[in-house]
């Protein structure tokens, strides 16, 4: 892929978060919220209004390109894959809490070479192409590595709605947390993984571990992650991610032994 190619889907993918999290940002402030409400879940009718944009940015420009949406499944077949998640964190966005996001990621042959998040309520832009580096409002993203100690420090962990529909996943997710509290001051568990995520990027928080994570959110925010220099490793299940080496090999070794992934 040409650098021209890129540029294009990035700018295309800018386009699609932004419209969704522009009028998600409207919705939010207006104060009601529409939806089916379940136990574990929030099917709100934001979600769809908002998938509906991106949709449509992306229909405008790549007519051929196939769709993978949240709301709306499978469209769609070709070399390139739209990744789609209109609302992250639409518990909070229903709750009125002010910690949500819209992604989409661009998917190679099952590999995301762009991504794009974007958090409307503070304004905030991640861009990430592979191979080619990511930015924050247009600005580079140069060093993830936090100045905290692991004791001192947040990890962020992300449970995926195949592990909260599974009891034995559930069950072994807060295990997990639990391992994790012994070795840092906070499990930080936001039910918005791509916010999390441009934390963890730009070095706010130490590290992130996610077990069973929604494809909607996992293929934009690796890639972000990876493309800001987070050192990371993974297994059927499990991510985990940190600004250094040292930080990743301590979270690895805090996790029970049945979902540890193997460092190399």
């Amino acid at each position: 892929m040409d650098d021209a190619d890129v540029e294009e889907l990035a700018a295309v993918a800018e386009r699609a978060v932004r419209a969704a999290g522009e009028f998600l940002r409207d919705e939010f402030r207006d104060g009601t919220v529409e939806g089916e409400y379940g136990v574990d879940d929030v099917k709100a009718a934001a979600d769809r209004a908002a998938e509906e944009r991106v949709v449509s940015v992306i229909r405008d420009s790549f007519p051929d390109h196939a769709l993978h949406a949240e709301e709306t499944g499978r469209s769609g077949s070709g070399r390139y894959e739209w990744v789609v998640d209109p609302l992250d964190g639409t518990n909070n966005f229903a709750a009125g809490l002010p910690m949500f996001a819209s992604a989409v990621a661009v998917v190679d042959d099952g590999v995301p070479v762009v991504s794009a998040i974007y958090e409307p309520l503070p304004e905030s832009l991640y861009l990430a192409r592979r191979g080619r580096g990511a930015t924050v409002n247009g600005e580079p993203i140069h060093s993830v590595r936090s100045d905290l100690p692991l004791e001192h420090g947040t990890v962020s962990f992300v449970l995926g709605l195949p592990a909260v529909r599974d009891a034995d996943r559930r069950e072994k997710g807060r295990e997990m947390v639990d391992a994790l509290d012994g070795v840092c001051k906070r499990v930080l568990e936001t039910w918005s993984p791509c916010v999390d995520w441009g934390l963890l990027a730009t070095g706010r928080i130490e590290g992130l571990v996610s077990f069973y994570p929604d494809v909607y959110e996992q293929h934009a925010g690796s890639l972000l992650a990876a493309e800001a220099g987070v050192e990371s490793v993974e297994s059927e299940g499990t991510y985990v991610a940190a600004g250094d080496r040292a930080t990743l090999e301590a979270l690895v070794g805090a996790l029970p032994a049945a979902v540890r992934p193997k460092l190399e």
